[in-house]
């Protein structure tokens, strides 16, 4: 099941395996962008530095949430992050998906 989310949205999961797909159009004066996630515990906070899955940590520890990286397609851009829900400790409260560019405001994407 594919859902199209829109910035700061939510969407309710009844999957265990989910893999999110960032996509954009590169151009002129586009910035490259990075996908992103970050393991939380309990109380909303990243545990450690292993928390973070991203371009240079593209697994976590855990092997249940990896960065795919990043393709070209027609439609453009992707980054994409998986995981496999089932396998994430109890530990993990929530895991957030984010994306980030760098060096300039992100409403240039």
């Amino acid at each position: 099941m594919t859902h199209a989310m829109l910035k700061g949205s939510n969407v309710p999961l009844e999957a265990t395996t989910v893999r999110a797909v960032l996509r954009w159009t590169p151009g002129q004066g586009i910035p490259d962008v990075d996908a992103s996630a970050l393991l939380l515990g309990p109380d909303g906070r990243v545990r450690s530095d292993e928390d973070f899955v991203f371009y240079n940590q593209p697994r976590h520890p855990s092997g249940q949430v990896w960065r795919l990286g990043k393709k070209r397609g027609a439609e453009g851009l992707t980054d994409t992050i998986q995981t496999d829900l089932a396998g994430v400790e109890p530990a993990v409260g929530q895991i957030l998906l984010v994306a980030s560019a760098d060096g300039v405001a992100f409403d240039r994407v």
